[in-house]
């Protein structure tokens, strides 16, 4: 294929945070149901917004109330990242792979599910307006009902067919959601999802970090 355009997830793809954002939802799930986060609650956690996640938790909560709690969980989130300053990096290889991009004329940006007060941080905290204008990164609005949604906005905006794009991903939301679009090759990232079962979602190839990747696939 001749690529054209890439796009990247962002948590669990360019930055290695699930751990954080573990963290942050136990304590605010116990917060908002009074019970502890369990193994079925932590499936639904990745690949969802947070609004849709929260209203999964309890119903009868008002709009105004489910924002208070999604801000709550990413300002906690966001301090448990800066206390953990040893893991505050991007994934091994992913400044190399935007650095040939950027030197490749291939536009690439990125689509997150990330609220806006998280899209400045990471700016901030990893200098992406090194390599991404931030007036063309995508995240939850609360315009798109699915990543679906969000995915063919960025098509949009970079002016691109799915077929001729490569999607970055970690989860199964994500890499179902670019496989639904047609996105031409799709990369599932992560360490710690097994490589056969991110292929069963329907990623094309799986890899542990960037520096694995085949930069071939671009030619």
């Amino acid at each position: 294929m001749k690529v054209k355009a890439v796009i990247f997830d962002f948590n669990g793809t360019l930055f290695f945070d699930t751990a954080f954002h573990d963290i942050a939802w136990a304590k605010t799930v116990k917060e908002i149901t009074g019970s502890k986060i369990n193994d079925e609650i932590r499936i639904r956690l990745h690949g969802s917004n947070n609004a849709q996640t929260i209203h999964n938790l309890k119903p009868e909560l008002s709009e105004l109330e489910n924002e208070y709690y999604s801000l709550q969980k990413e300002a906690l989130y966001r301090a448990i990242c800066l206390e953990n300053p040893d893991k505050l990096h991007l994934v091994d290889g992913a400044i190399e792979l935007f650095q040939y991009l950027k030197e490749n004329k291939i536009p690439f940006t990125i689509a997150s599910a990330s609220i806006k007060e998280n899209i400045d941080f990471f700016f901030d905290i990893f200098s992406l307006g090194d390599y991404f204008d931030i007036n063309h990164v995508f995240y939850d609005d609360g315009s798109y009902p699915t990543k679906i949604e969000m995915y063919q906005a960025t098509l949009k905006d970079m002016n691109v067919d799915a077929k001729d794009c490569i999607i970055f991903e970690d989860s199964k939301t994500g890499i179902t959601c670019a496989k639904s679009i047609g996105a031409g090759y799709i990369v599932g990232i992560s360490k710690e999802a097994l490589p056969e079962t991110l292929i069963e979602y329907g990623a094309n190839e799986c890899i542990d970090h960037f520096l694995q990747f085949n930069y071939e696939i671009l030619k």
